[in-house]
């Protein structure tokens, strides 16, 4: 086949001009932007949470520590720059930094954690905690309430006798059961809790997040680029704990923190805050019917003794009226009638002193088998103390004539 000379020309001018053009093209990729970003973060669910409701962004840039820009991949793409960071999500989350200092957070609240459903600190075996647990519930039982106990240790000395959920749900199918752990950092529920203490956890993250000088205390331009890389996003997979979300990177003025947490744990101590809030109320019920229930037993006796002291009372004035009082009986035309009257009562009979009887002794005319003379019997009446008085010789005179007449 002939080519003619024209035909050579024209594809040497198609030629050169795809050189240009491609030359053109290259320029324009390599030209810089006018404010090319350190890092940007792409690839996964980016969570502002600076709104009331949850908001998710595409991308964000961080320049000098703060995030310079939130928005789409497309817009991000023209931040580009050759020294640029480009950090792939790959379906991971980053929210905003959640703080890490839950005990000091807790018990700013006024959350202690001593404890407060038993003496004892730790079981030797997971059916003593239960044992002590149902002793427990007794009070609150009767105010239909559930358990809310503090100061929670695990038994870590048989690895084969783990407290776990399953026996929570075992032991008390009908009533809510959470154990806080004396670390602060973890917590236990059965799944009647999980129900009853529901919350919203885009609240309960947005509380927990480190809070700046920006009042909204989310991702936002111009704030410090202060985030979490979590593995698992806790509000589109609702039936994930909090405790099994893994931190994999914590940025703090963006550069990462090599001994941060490493997991979402210490924010499931955040579920119990509205437990908590009932707990310090029904307790304060509990105490309540405590002391309604010993006044009421006090009361109560007090009542019995006064009922008895007039039963008493009463029965000694019935005896008393029965004592001075008689039926007596007349007839009047031949009817009868009975009337009470009143008679005296008894007279208690005069105590007198006892009077010491005179001595006495029996006169015996025999002495040793013989008879007295005149002599032994004086001597025996002397013997006997007792005294001889003479006779009076005018008693014994025989009266004169005179006087006969």
């Amino acid at each position: 086949m002939k080519i003619s000379h024209n035909t050579l020309n024209v594809s040497r001018y198609i030629s050169n001009g795809l050189l240009i053009l491609s030359a053109l093209l290259l320029a324009s990729c390599s030209t810089e932007p006018e404010n090319p970003a350190e890092t940007i973060y792409y690839g996964g669910d980016i969570l502002t949470m600076a709104g009331e409701q949850p908001q998710y962004v595409e991308a964000i840039a961080v320049d000098d520590g703060k995030i310079s820009f939130i928005g789409s991949k497309l817009d991000a793409d023209k931040l580009v720059g050759k020294a640029t960071m480009q950090v792939d999500l790959h379906g991971a989350t980053l929210v905003p930094t959640i703080v890490s200092g839950t005990q000091q957070m807790l018990t700013s609240q006024g959350v202690s954690n001593e404890p407060n459903c038993w003496k004892e600190t730790s079981f030797k075996t997971s059916e003593e905690l239960i044992a002590a647990l149902k002793i427990a519930l007794v009070n609150r039982a009767k105010l239909g309430l559930g358990l809310f106990c503090m100061g929670y240790v695990p038994n870590t000395g048989n690895v084969n006798d783990v407290l776990s959920e399953a026996d929570l749900d075992a032991a008390f199918p009908d009533t809510s059961v959470v154990l806080v752990e004396a670390s602060m950092q973890r917590v236990l529920t059965n799944s009647v809790a999980k129900k009853k203490f529901f919350i919203d956890k885009y609240k309960m993250l947005k509380n927990a997040i480190q809070k700046s000088d920006n009042k909204n205390a989310g991702l936002e331009v111009g704030q410090s680029a202060d985030f979490m890389i979590i593995d698992k996003n806790p509000l589109k997979n609702t039936t994930v704990s909090l405790a099994s979300i893994n931190i994999t990177q914590t940025m703090v003025n963006g550069k990462p923190v090599a001994d941060a947490p490493k997991d979402l744990a210490m924010l499931a101590i955040l579920d119990i805050f509205a437990a908590f809030a009932d707990e310090k109320a029904a307790m304060l019920k509990v105490d309540e019917l405590n002391l309604a229930a010993a006044k009421a037993v006090q009361e109560k006796q007090k009542k019995v003794d006064q009922e008895k002291l007039k039963r008493d009372a009463e029965a000694a004035a019935k005896s008393k009226a029965k004592a001075t009082t008689k039926k007596s009986v007349s007839y009047t035309k031949g009817n009868r009638q009975e009337k009470e009257v009143s008679i005296a009562p008894p007279a208690e009979p005069v105590k007198t002193e006892p009077t010491t009887k005179p001595k006495t002794a029996r006169f015996n005319m025999t002495q040793d088998g013989k008879k007295m003379t005149a002599e032994d019997f004086d001597a025996w009446m002397k013997a006997q103390g007792i005294r001889i008085v003479p006779a009076n010789p005018a008693a014994t005179t025989p009266p004169k004539e005179d006087e006969k007449k």
